[in-house]
């Protein structure tokens, strides 16, 4: 495939713009992969001066995509953050525009390159011009540098910081996010614990979370207790030997990764999050122990409540499985954690038969109308080897379709061993389906 050196023009001036800005960043990926990005300018708006001042960059960076393809990639990443359409020159969360494609000279009904309205406006040429001042413009011939000494006067004003997009951005409904698994333990179901061969646990756990993280993942989602049928608890002493050193390294070495600690004792997850951990994932929903929401109230991290308690056969798999989601919603609510910070998970595989696993993955829209964020935890899981009759280091594949069976009902995490394998699955289902 051909590969098109591009540069894309991006402002925002609603909410919190840099914000705004790292997130379309981040959306780009992978489609169109960004090389260098230019300092941020602070501009007053530009053709309706009643709102208020943008944010505006330049990146240049590389893509496949054909001109119209790449409009349409763009053009649907504004959508998600919630662009909407207004009038000409108004408010916008974010704007994405095409300004040069290799020396491309391009025109259509809807698109031309280069940006017809560029050399008139510094708001682009300026954050342009620190990155290729010497290169010329395709149409007129003349250096970029010349043409920001020719363009009309506006008040464009360097800001002293940069834009940092190792600095990952969640926001709900714009993408499914990846939690990669790091288990601690010698006992996984999975037979990846990090506790089951003779390698020191701390380096192998390094290993991973980069490995995760190049790939992929946007969550490390790090565990030291196995929740297998017949697992050997552990004390939370011991688990939080397990755990602290490894989390206090992850921080060391990834500052800006979104850290989760898998553990139901709230001592433990107040021991991560000192250590340098961000959510709590609570497969006991915040009920094993009495404090954990309370904990999760005081330090307000993100806190994951996952259905666990077996459901009858006699009845109808949903009703049981939303009253008791909700349940544990309101009793996190009742003691101080902000609805903001709560995010659901149906519990595939704990107190379900094989079938009532599909009756949750038919039906996740209805689990999504409860209002949270949702978690999705399949990977590798007994009811995908039960019908497809493969064992445990085999269902990757049937994993991978219950992660898509996920998106199409807009789940927001999806929790998996094999983030180099799924997440082109579900990036791609992604672009399909939201």
């Amino acid at each position: 495939m051909e590969t098109h050196r591009v540069f894309i023009g991006a402002g925002s001036n609603l909410g919190d713009r840099t914000e705004n800005l790292t997130l379309a960043g981040q959306l780009l990926a992978p489609a169109v992969s960004i090389l260098r990005t230019s300092p941020i300018y602070q501009t007053q708006p530009w053709g309706y001066s009643d709102q208020p001042d943008f944010y505006n960059l330049v990146w240049e960076a590389r893509t496949t995509l054909p001109p119209q393809s790449l409009l349409s990639y763009l053009k649907a990443i504004e959508r998600k953050m919630g662009r909407e359409e207004t009038f000409r020159y108004g408010p916008r969360v974010i704007d994405l525009d095409i300004l040069l494609n290799d020396n491309l000279c391009y025109q259509s009904d809807n698109l031309m390159i280069p940006h017809p309205q560029m050399i008139k406006r510094r708001f682009v040429l300026q954050p342009l011009c620190e990155l290729i001042p010497d290169e010329a413009d395709p149409q007129t011939g003349k250096d970029w540098r010349t043409l920001l000494a020719e363009a009309p006067e506006e008040n464009v004003r360097k800001l002293p910081f940069s834009l940092d997009l190792s600095r990952k951005v969640i926001r709900w409904g714009v993408k499914t996010y990846l939690m990669g698994i790091i288990n601690l333990t010698p006992d996984s179901f999975s037979g990846d614990g990090l506790l089951q061969g003779a390698e020191d646990p701390l380096e192998s756990a390094l290993r991973k979370a980069s490995a995760f993280l190049e790939e992929g993942a946007d969550i490390l989602d790090v565990g030291a207790e196995s929740t297998r049928p017949g697992f050997q608890p552990v004390t939370a002493e011991a688990e939080q030997g397990r755990l602290v050193p490894v989390i206090r390294r992850l921080r060391e070495r990834f500052p800006d990764a979104l850290l989760s600690v898998d553990t139901s004792k709230a001592a433990v997850a107040k021991a991560a999050l000192d250590a340098g951990a961000n959510w709590i994932n609570d497969v006991s929903g915040g009920l094993k122990d009495a404090t954990m929401t309370r904990v999760a109230a005081e330090t307000n991290a993100p806190i994951i409540l996952m259905r666990w308690q077996p459901l009858s056969e006699k009845t109808e798999t949903m009703p049981q499985v939303l009253r008791e989601a909700e349940s544990l919603a309101t009793h996190a609510l009742s003691t101080g954690v902000p609805h903001n910070r709560i995010i659901l998970d149906p519990g595939i595989g704990f107190g379900t038969t094989p079938q009532q696993n599909l009756d949750i993955l038919r039906d996740l829209a209805a689990f999504k109308e409860l209002g949270y964020p949702v978690l999705l935890g399949t990977s590798r899981k007994s009811f995908i080897g039960h019908y497809l009759q493969k064992e445990v280091d085999r269902r990757l594949m049937g994993t991978a379709a219950t992660a898509t069976a996920g998106i199409i009902n807009g789940i927001d995490i999806i929790r998996i061993h094999d983030v180099q394998y799924l997440a082109d699955v579900i990036r791609m289902t992604d672009l399909i389906c939201r």
